[in-house]
């Protein structure tokens, strides 16, 4: 089923069944607003932001428009508005070329929307005891786990690269943030 978000800008489609996902809901819900032109969804798995997004995964079986990794895309310089990123960022070995990368193919004054997995509220990563799920995913391995406050840190130690942080909050209470960077 695919939802409208009421009352947002363009009334922007979640392309998702959000009724029986409500959580994920909650984090799309907190990107939207800042979601306006041509987007990419990278790391969209199976569901995404809204139907116009580019959907783009290293995952052939999530059946993405562009199958490719998050950290070397197949994009131009500056092509998008916006990348938006639910769950994904994590799941990069090497996170600031993976932001360094996003942040090329984003327009100067264009964002990066991410929603982040907060480590106080979510399990840290054991490859003992989810090894199961990591043989059955391999590109469900977690590289990057943070709460709010260590991920806000991290993006202090990238002063080299061009953005700043416009926004941040609760994606969804006791599991998820969001952070808002804008190209500078």
């Amino acid at each position: 089923m695919i939802n409208v978000v009421p009352g947002h800008k363009n009334d922007k489609q979640l392309y998702y069944d959000t009724e029986s996902d409500v959580m994920w809901k909650m984090e799309a819900e907190a990107l939207m607003p800042w979601l306006t032109g041509k987007g990419v969804d990278m790391g969209c798995g199976m569901r995404t932001i809204n139907k116009d997004v580019v959907r783009c995964d290293i995952d052939k079986a999530v059946k993405p428009d562009i199958l490719c990794s998050g950290d070397k895309t197949p994009f131009k310089d500056g092509e998008f508005d916006y990348v938006c990123s639910i769950h994904s960022f994590e799941h990069f070995p090497d996170s600031k070329k993976t932001l360094t990368e996003w942040l090329r193919i984003v327009k100067k004054g264009g964002v990066v929307a991410l929603v982040h997995p907060d480590i106080r509220f979510t399990k840290k990563q054991n490859p003992v005891l989810d090894n199961p799920g990591l043989k059955e995913n391999p590109f469900n391995k977690h590289y990057f786990e943070h709460d709010y406050d260590s991920f806000i840190e991290q993006l202090k130690e990238w002063e080299d690269l061009p953005f700043r942080v416009i926004d941040h909050g609760m994606a969804c209470s006791s599991w998820s943030f969001y952070v808002i960077l804008k190209k500078t």
